[in-house]
């Protein structure tokens, strides 16, 4: 769930900064990302986001289910 959640608002403040210049707004319109963080917030969504994918990672290397000892 904070996997989805972070991919979510890196996609979105992503598409603020991508359509932001003015060449690239007249064309497509400019977006504006509905959440709005501090920088602070950001440091904290990307560590959430490193621990939780690292989670994850170990989680499915060591699992007896996928490794095939299951059974």
């Amino acid at each position: 769930m904070a996997l989805a959640a972070a991919l979510a608002l890196l996609l979105s403040q992503l598409a603020e900064k991508l359509t932001r210049p003015p060449e690239i707004a007249q064309h497509i319109g400019a977006f504006t990302s509905p959440v709005h963080l501090s920088g602070w917030m950001n440091v904290a969504a990307a560590l959430v986001t490193a621990t939780a994918s690292t989670e994850r990672a170990l989680r499915l290397r060591y699992s007896r289910l996928w490794d095939g000892g299951a059974g």
